[in-house]
């Protein structure tokens, strides 16, 4: 994780053990965190404002406070995740829409699944924003 993003940005993942059943992640903020396939509501995919750096992260949403931010950083291991950077996040969007049949992904998220580039939230308060949405 850069550290100049370090407590920065909300709900992220360090770690994340995909798995048939779901996925058991350590967030940042000291959460552990076993997100079942079934509870699983909504998957997003965004960029970073330019201010952190612009990359491009994938949320996936949940029961209450347990949203799952995977950034290039987040070490993943498990099933069939692979490549980096936008492969990597494409990859993990197309596996958890697989797994997750009732998942919904809005429009710009489905774009990006399908070889488009992720939207970029262009400022901090857009980003904090779409945090509250999560929350």
């Amino acid at each position: 994780m850069p550290e100049h993003l370090r407590k920065k940005v909300s709900y992220t993942a360090l770690s994340a053990e995909i798995t048939r059943a779901g996925i058991d992640a350590r967030r940042e903020d000291g959460a552990l965190l076993l997100v079942m396939w079934r509870d699983v509501v909504g998957v997003v995919a965004r960029r970073l404002p330019p201010e952190h750096d612009g990359v491009t992260f994938i949320d996936i949403v949940s029961i209450a406070g347990a949203t799952l931010r995977i950034l290039p950083w987040t070490r993943i291991t498990g099933d069939l995740v692979h490549g980096t950077g936008d492969e990597r996040a494409r990859s993990l969007v197309i596996f958890v829409e697989a797994s997750c049949p009732t998942v919904k992904l809005d429009a710009r998220t489905q774009a990006f699944s399908e070889k488009g580039e992720a939207a970029q939230l262009p400022d901090l308060a857009k980003l904090a924003a779409h945090d509250a949405r999560l929350a």
